[in-house]
């Protein structure tokens, strides 16, 4: 009980320390990229986007809300999580209470999930809006549990990055996105299910009740459909995020870490 009423007053303390004007001017500029981008597209557009487009419009949905949104508000946040205490010359009174270190850790991951849901379903709702498609309330549910699931498994991966990477979490961050997550997921063999965007990607062919047949039969889409169930990509996703906070805690635990001035010196 005593950790989890720790870990609570971390999350409540960094909660109110990221409510500042450049973090909110921030927050709302992420949330606006995508409606905005939409509306640029529908302003340049010759007619009116059909509704019937559902498709695209749905991996569009999909590319900049559950994607750029997501991962975007995780990064800027996750990633700098134990950088920020080392060089804050904090770590220290952390790192002598009991368990103080995971609870900054799981404290920080669970502030860049809850900061950065809310502003990919205002970025979904603000998209839909603009664009004006059918089956509104069907696409709301699925990206929106996307962007959930997105958020939860990107703030975990960046968690990890920035204890294993200390110095260098904000370059090890952007080198393992375009090459886990936008190179190799965009692969058709094995090592893509090794991604995150692999499970969002499958969940996203399921959810909208698409088939294989409706991308014309590409070897690229192929991966996607393969006969596994919903569950089992919500189970690997689950087990995903505890691994990854899992070694995450573990590292904080037993490996020594210290602020750049103190090494140098």
């Amino acid at each position: 009980m005593s950790f989890l009423l720790r870990l609570l007053t971390v999350f409540e303390f960094e909660w109110r320390r990221i409510l500042t004007l450049p973090r909110l001017a921030w927050w709302a500029g992420l949330s606006l990229f995508p409606p905005a981008l939409f509306a640029l597209s529908r302003a340049n557009a010759p007619e009116d986007l059909p509704s019937t487009a559902e498709n695209p419009i749905a991996f569009m949905l999909f590319a900049l809300c559950p994607g750029v949104v997501s991962v975007m508000g995780t990064y800027l946040l996750a990633a700098p999580a134990l950088s920020t205490e080392l060089e804050g010359r904090s770590w220290v009174y952390l790192a002598v209470r009991p368990w103080g270190g995971v609870n900054v850790l799981l404290g920080k991951y669970l502030v860049a999930v809850t900061w950065t849901v809310p502003a990919g379903l205002v970025s979904l709702l603000l998209s839909l809006l603009v664009l004006d498609v059918g089956r509104f309330g069907h696409l709301w549910r699925v990206q929106a549990a996307l962007i959930v699931l997105s958020c939860a498994a990107y703030a975990a991966v960046f968690i990890l990055l920035g204890v294993v990477f200390t110095r260098r979490a904000m370059v090890i961050g952007i080198f393992y996105m375009v090459v886990f997550e936008v190179v190799l997921s965009s692969v058709p063999a094995v090592v893509n299910r090794l991604t995150i965007q692999f499970r969002l990607r499958c969940l996203l062919m399921r959810w909208m009740d698409w088939r294989w047949e409706d991308f014309g039969r590409m070897p690229a889409f192929e991966s996607y459909f393969a006969p596994t169930s919903v569950a089992w990509h919500l189970w690997m996703l689950a087990a995903t995020i505890a691994g990854l906070l899992l070694a995450a805690a573990i590292l904080i635990r037993t490996r020594e870490f210290t602020a750049r001035a103190e090494a140098e010196a």
